[in-house]
C-alpha cells in the first residue's frame, strides 16, 4: 500500500524529478562521461559536443554503459576495456575508422581486453564479457559500414528525433549479449535527458526509458498502489512512467533523481522510507531545506513538463 497521500506523492516526484536529477546530471552522469571518454570538462554542452565525434562516444559505451551490470567489478573492468581499446588503435584516436573497417576489430578488441585482464592478474570473465566487447564493436561496424561515420550516440538520437520512438532502438541495443533491459534503458534514459527529448518520444514508449534496479522497485509500491514488491520489472517501469505523466513530471529526470538518492544522498535502502517523508514535509514547507549549516536554502522545483500527445 502506498504510503503517500496523492498531494505528498506529487512533491516527492517534483523533488526526485527536480533538485535531485540536477544533481545527479552535474555531480554524477556528466563527470563520469567525462572521465570514460578522457575529455577535460564535464560542462554538459562539452560532453555533448565529445559524443558527437565516435571515438569518443564509443569510449563512452564501453567506459560507462557496457559494464553497468557488474556491481563491483564495474570501473575494473571498465577500465580494462578502455586499455584494450587504446592498444588497437595504438593510442592514436585517428585510428578508429580504420578500427571499423578491419573485418576483426571485434576479436582483436577482445584479444586485448583479454591480455589485459591476464596482465592485471584478474579473471577475464569469457562467458560475461566476450559477447558483449564484441557485440557492441559489431554494432559500431554496422553502423559504419551504413554511414562511414559509425557513431553508435548520434545514431541513437538521430533515430529518437526522427522517429520519436525509442522501442526499435532498445530492442536493438538489448540484442546485443551482456546488454540486458536495465543498462539498455540505461542508455536511452540518459540520452534523452541529455538532449531534452522526452517531449518527442510516443508516451507508449516511456517504460523504455525507465531502468528497474533495486531502488526503483522499493520506491514504487511507496508510490503507487499499482505497485507491489512482487510486480515485473516491466509493469514497474510502465506504471511509474505513468504516475509521472499523471504528476506532469519528467519520468528520465524521476528515474535519474533515484539514482542520485541511491549513490550519493541516501546509499542504503533502509533508509529510504523515512528520507521520502522529510522530502515530502520538506517540500510542504514551501520555505527552502536546511543546509547542513543550517542555513535555509531554496528548493529547486522540477521543470515543466509536457509530453508529445
Amino acid at each position: 500500500m502506498s504510503m503517500f497521500t496523492p498531494y505528498e506523492v506529487e512533491r516527492i516526484l517534483n523533488r526526485l524529478a527536480g533538485e535531485k536529477a540536477e544533481r545527479f546530471q552535474k555531480e554524477v552522469l556528466y563527470p563520469q562521461l567525462a572521465r570514460a571518454m578522457r575529455i577535460a570538462s564535464s560542462q554538459a554542452q562539452d560532453v555533448r559536443e565529445a559524443l558527437a565525434d565516435p571515438y569518443y562516444a564509443f569510449r563512452a559505451m564501453l567506459g560507462y554503459y557496457a559494464f553497468a551490470k557488474r556491481g563491483n567489478d564495474r570501473l575494473e573492468y571498465s577500465g580494462f576495456a578502455l586499455q584494450a581499446l587504446e592498444r588497437v588503435l595504438e593510442g592514436k584516436k585517428e585510428n578508429f575508422a580504420a578500427f571499423l573497417e578491419s573485418d576483426d576489430a571485434p576479436q582483436r578488441l577482445w584479444s586485448a581486453f583479454e591480455a589485459v585482464c591476464k596482465e592485471n592478474q584478474r579473471k577475464v570473465n569469457e562467458q560475461l564479457n566476450r559477447g558483449l566487447i564484441e557485440g557492441l564493436t559489431g554494432y559500431a561496424q554496422r553502423i559504419y559500414a551504413e554511414d562511414g561515420i559509425g557513431n553508435i550516440w548520434t545514431t541513437i538520437q538521430r533515430d529518437i528525433v526522427r522517429t520519436g520512438r525509442v522501442e526499435p532502438i532498445y530492442n536493438t541495443i538489448t540484442d546485443i549479449k551482456g546488454i540486458g533491459p536495465k543498462v539498455g534503458a540505461l542508455v536511452l534514459r540518459d540520452m534523452v535527458a541529455l538532449y531534452d527529448l522526452e517531449p518527442t518520444i510516443d508516451p507508449g514508449d516511456y517504460h523504455y526509458l525507465q531502468p528497474v534496479d533495486t531502488w526503483i522497485r522499493r520506491i514504487g509500491p511507496m508510490l503507487t498502489d499499482e505497485i507491489t514488491n512482487d510486480t515485473a520489472d516491466w509493469v514497474i517501469a510502465g506504471k511509474l512512467s505513468k504516475l509521472c505523466r499523471r504528476n506532469r513530471v519528467s519520468g528520465v529526470r524521476f528515474n535519474q533523481g533515484v539514482q542520485y538518492l541511491a549513490i550519493v544522498e541516501v546509499r542504503q535502502l533502509d533508509y529510504l522510507k523515512d528520507y521520502l517523508r522529510q522530502l515530502a514535509k520538506e517540500s510542504a514547507q514551501g520555505n527552502g531545506t536546511k543546509s547542513g549549516t543550517g542555513v535555509a536554502r531554496p528548493q529547486s522545483p522540477s521543470r515543466s513538463f509536457t509530453w508529445r500527445r
